[in-house]
């Protein structure tokens, strides 16, 4: 049976379906690109104002970065210049004060300039926690390595502490174990710490005793885990009170400032001194019982080494033979208290108002340069480093004598070629110890002191 031929109005309508159907996959294709377009349009729209938004962004966090900057700069600044201002007449009323304690004098008047130099201490205290915490807020605190007896230096700060506070009916004992003969570490914070917590604790007790112990043990090599205690009978504190410790402006309570006076920084500034000394602290308290902070540090001993070429038969200039002293200082209350407190210690002194004087008066005989940093004509500096330029047959020591008491100060003073650095302001025992240092027998002196 032979097929039927195809219908033509069927094939019609199949390929007009066909048709339709095309032109409406043309016309979805169409309408799809057409999205597909007015997207990347405005992706592209997207991607423009997101590159403009981060080149916004990024200029005004440069901007912000660079006021950070300028803002730092400014505030360092400031803290120098508060600092520089606030010394130089401290170191009048300081200095002054302790020169007068040395004259017989009446007793009233004895009394009257302790108070003076008590508060003087107090107010120069304040200054410096300021300062510290300052400098410890903007990352600023850098650790010197200084080789020092621990013997020594303890027993010197707890003789110093006791002498501050003779007027005071409680009993400093000093307790020290088996230690190295030298260490090696910044003996400036170490002290800082020692005399946060003596102080701390002398404050808060009314009667009893206070007790600084120190004890060591080897951690192999020539490293040791030094663990230094400070115990009072004072008021102690609650568990409370112990939570707010070491936060920085904060004490125990209201009434702690009120009674007993401080910023609350003492604490707060001991504990990132230790922190940054590889250690930490720690409190156990109890009220009306006492209390006691522990301190832990890592630190370095000084290999053992024989005492020196120098007989020990030789006379030390330390204490003996007058140094001649070159006092550079363009402030005339300064040039008196300076040149007076050398003259007290047995020196012959020569003043220079100013760097350019001082090129000339320097010779072969001048011992020690105090030198001040700033100066009209030629600041300390460039004095120290024309200084180094003489051809002299012996160079004198140079010791920066000045108000600005930063770590930069005193890298710019050894960069110029000074060799100790005294801040302003200047204290008798504190020249006592840089005029010995020029010694050539002071490690000899320093050993047997020691011992």
């Amino acid at each position: 049976m032979s097929e039927s031929p195809p219908d033509p109005a069927r094939l019609q309508r199949r390929l007009d379906r066909v048709t339709r159907a095309r032109k409406e996959a043309e016309r979805l294709l169409e309408e799809k690109s057409l999205e597909l377009y007015e997207a990347n349009q405005q992706l592209q729209a997207h991607s423009d104002d997101l590159e403009h938004q981060v080149r916004l962004r990024t200029q005004e966090l440069e901007a912000a970065l660079d006021q950070a900057k300028q803002a730092a700069k400014a505030k360092s600044e400031f803290l120098a210049v508060m600092s520089h201002e606030i010394r130089t007449p401290l170191n009048a009323v300081i200095g002054l004060s302790e020169l007068l304690s040395m004259e017989e004098l009446p007793e009233s008047q004895r009394e009257q300039i302790a108070v003076i130099h008590k508060n003087g201490q107090g107010l120069l205290e304040l200054i410096n926690d300021i300062l510290d915490f300052s400098k410890m807020e903007a990352r600023r605190l850098q650790l010197e390595e200084i080789e020092f007896s621990p013997v020594l230096e303890f027993k010197s700060w707890m003789n110093g502490f006791e002498v501050q506070h003779a007027d005071r009916p409680v009993r400093l004992v000093l307790e020290l174990g088996a230690l190295p003969a030298r260490l090696l570490g910044d003996r400036g914070r170490l002290r800082q710490i020692v005399f946060n917590l003596l102080s701390n604790a002398m404050k808060f007790t009314e009667q009893g005793e206070v007790r600084l112990s120190l004890t060591c043990r080897s951690l192999g090599d020539d490293r040791v885990h030094l663990t230094l205690k400070v115990r009072d009978t004072g008021i102690g504190m609650s568990a409370q009170q112990k939570e707010r410790l070491f936060q920085p402006f904060t004490q125990a309570d209201a009434s702690i400032n009120r009674r007993y006076g401080g910023t609350g920084l003492g604490l707060a500034i001991s504990m990132r001194i230790a922190q940054a000394m590889g250690g930490e602290i720690h409190c156990e308290s109890a009220e009306g019982v006492g209390t006691e902070f522990c301190v832990e540090l890592r630190m370095r001993k000084v290999q053992e080494r024989k005492p020196s070429l120098v007989s020990m038969g030789e006379e030390c200039r330390c204490g003996g033979t007058a140094l001649n002293i070159l006092v550079v200082e363009d402030n005339q209350v300064n040039q008196m208290i300076i040149s007076r407190m050398s003259e007290k210690l047995g020196h012959k002194v020569e003043v220079a108002n100013h760097g350019r004087e001082a090129l000339e008066k320097v010779s072969d005989q001048t011992d020690i340069v105090l030198m001040d940093f700033i100066m009209p004509e030629m600041d300390g500096l460039e004095c120290t480093r024309r200084i180094r330029k003489l051809d002299l047959e012996r160079q004198p020591r140079i010791v920066a004598l000045t108000a600005n008491a930063f770590q930069e100060d005193k890298d710019h003073a050894r960069e110029a070629g000074m060799d100790g650095f005294l801040s302003k302001p200047i204290h008798v025992e504190a020249l006592r110890k840089e005029l010995c240092a020029s010694c050539p027998y002071h490690q000899v002196c320093e050993d047997s002191r020691a011992e």
